[in-house]
């Protein structure tokens, strides 16, 4: 999805940038700029700087800056694609986007999906006999209730297609299913990707529920012991950087992100009290994934296992 540049500098050109950001921040003059307490870190001393002049802000603490459409990126957590929908909205300018519909129909019901999906496998594991072995499992392994619900972690049932016949009655189609990677055909009949795991969603840079990781939780269990969405339209591991979207605010006021290879060495950073952790699925890593932990800062610290694989992908 386009948005032509022409549209996104007439936006950047009559947005009232002081106007929108007080609109979440209280903004005071001072001479020829406004300052005010920065929302991308615990600020109590007024260190955000905006400048009707040059149209941007600039935090001094955080380094936090950039134009009306960053902040707004930043501040609500969307894409910027979106981002540049908010603010033309404020201004009164309608945004056309190339290729907007066909955008809509293909990726958004996929998310849609996705997030009943998600929601299922959470509702699952907290009220069901099944998902009461599941969070004893977890909490044997130092996963709290807190946790669980901070990553939403869930369960997918033993049956094999509760969540297909959940997604049916909420009129999601089949194929649609099939296409967003959480259930599969065969013989004319479907049943779900993931049985008798717990499920740990998997997001995207702008947020979106792209995909899961399944992990086995009974000893009895002969199959491998994890089973990850099969990559599609949606979900692309070198698009992924795992907690990234939640924790880009934390990254930006502490300056430092910790780089991990996998989920669960985030969820144990989180547990030890590091909150600007993410992980890139894997040694793997993508110019798009570099470009977005750059955006955000310089100090990065690869954290990779000691292997040998992991060893030479971070030296590479």
């Amino acid at each position: 999805m386009i948005i032509p540049e022409a549209t996104i500098q007439k936006i950047k050109d009559e947005a009232d940038i002081v106007k929108i950001i007080g609109e979440y921040v209280k903004l005071e003059k001072q001479g020829n700029n406004y300052k005010g307490l920065c929302p991308f870190h615990d600020d109590s001393n007024p260190s955000l700087t905006v400048s009707p002049t040059k149209k941007i802000y600039k935090c001094f603490s955080c380094n936090a800056s950039g134009n009306v459409l960053t902040f707004i990126q930043n501040h609500n957590h969307v894409s910027f694609v979106e981002a540049v929908r908010i603010v033309g909205e404020k201004c009164g300018i309608v945004v056309e986007t190339q290729g907007d519909d066909e955008y809509r129909q293909s990726f958004d019901k996929y998310y849609k999906i996705l997030q009943n999906a998600t929601n299922f496998y959470e509702f699952f594991l907290r009220n069901t006999t099944e998902g009461q072995e599941a969070r004893e499992y977890l909490h044997k392994r130092n996963l709290s209730d807190k946790i669980i619900k901070r990553f939403r972690i869930g369960l997918a049932p033993k049956e094999n297609d509760l969540l297909y016949q959940s997604l049916l009655k909420e009129k999601f189609q089949p194929l649609d299913m099939i296409e967003a990677g959480i259930v599969r055909s065969a013989s004319d009949q479907y049943f779900d990707v993931f049985r008798n795991r717990i499920v740990f969603p998997l997001e995207d840079l702008e947020g979106h529920i792209v995909g899961f990781s399944g992990r086995v939780y009974q000893d009895k269990a002969t199959e491998p012991k994890y089973l990850n969405s099969s990559e599609n339209k949606i979900f692309r591991k070198g698009n992924i950087l795992y907690n990234y979207f939640t924790v880009q605010n934390e990254i930006r006021q502490k300056n430092q992100v910790f780089l991990f290879e996998g989920f669960m060495d985030v969820i144990a950073a989180y547990r030890a009290g590091i909150n600007n952790a993410v992980a890139s699925m894997g040694t793997a890593l993508t110019v798009q994934q570099i470009k977005a932990l750059t955006k955000l800062t310089n100090n990065i610290t690869i954290c990779y296992d000691g292997d040998n694989p992991g060893i030479e992908a971070a030296k590479k």
